[in-house]
Order: C-alpha cells, then structure tokens, then sequence
C-alpha cells in the first residue's frame, strides 16, 4: 500500500470519495454525454484519480471471489488498505467472533452476530433474529423464528442437519446455506452444497435445490428454485450489502434492518432512482454520505426521525 504523508491525507480521502461517487453514478445511471466527458476529465486530470477509480472496478470484479471463508491474498489486501477511506463504499471481508454454543440466540436490530455451534458448524444471524439451538446424539437442529441465518455445516453424516423456519424443514445436504423469515415468508438461499425443503402440513417437498439457487415457501405452497447470486444474496454475513442497478426505496429498506437509526420517511419522488454500489454495514454515516454523492437526496433529522428528501448533488 502506498503510504502518504499527513499533509496528502485529506486529499487523497476526497480523491477516494470523488472516485467512489463517479463509480455509482456510472453503474447506476444514464449519464449525458457532458457528464461522461466530465468524468474523463476528472479521471485524467490526476494520476491518482485513475488509480483510484481502477481500484474500485478491481474491488467490484474481486466479489464474486470474496466468500467467508476465504481470507484475502496479497493483492486484495493491498487494495483493501489502498481504498480504506472510501465513503462506506468498500469491499472487505469480514470475520467476526467465534463461539461454543446452544440453547436460545437472539440478536437486536441493527446487530449482527457470527458464532460457532458446539458441533462445529458456523452460523451468522442477521439483525432481530431469534433462533433455538438443539442438539444432541442423534440430531442437529435450528428453529429460526424470525430473522436470517447463513450455516456453513460441519460434516456429520451421523447427525443430519435441519433448520424449522415458517412451518417448513430445511434439510442440509452437506453444503452452507441461508434461511431468512418474516411475516411475508421463508427464503431460501444456497451457497454450497445442495439442500431440500419440506412442508410438512401440505405434504410437500422440493426437488433438491443447489448452490446459486434460491427457493420461496409460505403457508400456501413453495415456489420454483430459480439462479441467484448467492454472493450478492449473502453479502450481509461479510458485513457488505451490495446493489447493482436497484431502486433507492429497495435500497433504503434493506439498509434499515441493519441500521440502529432507520431512515424514513423517504420522499417518493426519489422511491425508483437506480442506486449501485457497496455498502460497509458497520459504517451507518458513510451509507448515508455515499448515497448523497450517487443520487439527488438528502439526509435531514426532524423530529428525531432521520428523512430522506429530494436534494441536489
């Protein structure tokens, strides 16, 4: 990492927050041709906005690679340091504490936790989960009450895994998975692996469904498996949230599980405004600072809520 003297520190952060603005806009906007011609000449005009900007487009290349287990090589340390101070629009890969457990585990809104089950199997809860923990000699069991959870299952063909979400059966199939429920419904996300799912009061259950694939069930029925990218769907657990062309209201309501200060109101004339990027969980002031430097919004307290409105770049 190149290292830069107190005097440039300034400098070189607003170059990073330039280039982490024109990154957004360029991915996720129709840009004039004035606008386009203005980032070139902003690009050109110093050699540390093409370094820069390179940095972020290597970064956004290296995710599909960035998977929780992995721990970074010297190249994307090295980027990893270099782009430190971008406006809470990162990538890093994050790795929480580890911990020897069971019974009942609860996180708070805004909180998010990484643990060790006592069978050695990995687990991170997303913010206001709630979930039980069973196990035993002959079972190994989660009963997810509302929240999301992402499982990386020890081996144990003795013991086989399973997780009860909305009146559903996840069952493992040697693999690491996600489960998220609320009122609307459970979700299902694969990662690695493959996993099958039951509905038990109907009579149902899923053709076996692999990594990249997703599935929805409720009362009512399960849905089709269909491909995701299990990188983007699971970013939370790296404490990332990554969006690529999607609406701000979208944006905005995912943001707000994971944050300790929602944001809302939003003005809805600025609800389907295409917003890219990636955004650092644990960095509530830098979301808000980048999506002011990506779209026409303002963050403003008032009355102790914090508002979305239509404000100028």
């Amino acid at each position: 990492m190149t290292l830069h003297a107190p005097d440039d520190a300034a400098d070189l952060a607003a170059i990073q927050e330039e280039a982490a603005s024109w990154f957004a806009r360029l991915r996720g906007e129709q840009l004039t041709d004035r606008e386009r011609a203005a980032f070139a000449r902003w690009r050109q005009a110093d050699p540390r906005h093409q370094r820069e900007y390179a940095i972020l487009e290597e970064l956004w290349t290296l995710s599909a690679g960035l998977g929780p287990r992995a721990r970074p090589r010297t190249r994307r340390r090295r980027l990893l340091g270099a782009a430190a101070g971008v406006a809470g629009m990162l990538l890093c890969a994050a790795w929480l504490g580890w911990a020897t457990l069971a019974g009942r585990i609860e996180t708070a809104p805004g909180e998010r936790q990484h643990l060790r089950l006592a069978d050695g199997s990995e687990l991170d809860l997303g913010p206001d989960t709630r979930l039980r923990v069973r196990q035993d000699g002959r079972q190994r069991q989660l009963e997810l009450e509302r929240g999301e959870i992402l499982v990386a299952v020890a081996a144990d063909p003795a013991r086989p895994f399973e997780v009860l979400a909305g009146g559903g059966v996840v069952r493992d199939i040697g693999t690491r998975f996600a489960v998220r429920t609320d009122v609307g419904g459970t979700r299902v996300t694969v990662a690695e692996g493959r996993v099958e799912v039951e509905l038990p009061a109907l009579g149902l259950r899923s053709p076996v469904i692999g990594a990249g694939q997703q599935l929805e069930f409720d009362a009512r029925g399960l849905s089709p498996a269909h491909p995701v990218d299990a990188t983007a769907a699971l970013a939370w657990s790296r404490g990332q949230l990554l969006f690529d062309a999607a609406p701000l209201a979208q944006v905005v309501q995912e943001l707000n599980r994971y944050r300790r200060q929602p944001i809302g109101p939003l003005d809805p004339t600025l609800a389907h405004i295409r917003i890219s990027g990636v955004f650092l969980l644990d960095d509530e002031a830098g979301m808000l600072r980048a999506l002011e430097q990506v779209a026409p919004v303002r963050f403003v307290f008032r009355e102790g809520r914090l508002e979305g409105r239509l404000g100028g770049r």
